[in-house]
């Protein structure tokens, strides 16, 4: 995911603030962190597809 002007993103600056502690905290830039949330928010509300990994040897549980 690629978000274009993060820099320019408006934020509540209670909000900001966290950010950039947690931004900090986990060694990453500010747009790199924004971005792995929405990504991750995208993915657990269905808007995006989740990644699947599995190969043909992977042992899956479950019943088709």
């Amino acid at each position: 995911m690629l978000l274009r002007n993060v820099g320019g993103l408006s934020l509540d600056p209670n909000t900001d603030e966290v950010l950039n502690g947690l931004a900090a905290e986990m060694g990453k830039i500010k747009p790199e962190l924004v971005a792995g949330i929405v990504g991750e928010w995208l993915m657990a509300n269905a808007y995006l597809p989740v990644p699947h990994a599995l190969d043909q040897e992977s042992a899956v549980e479950g019943n088709a």
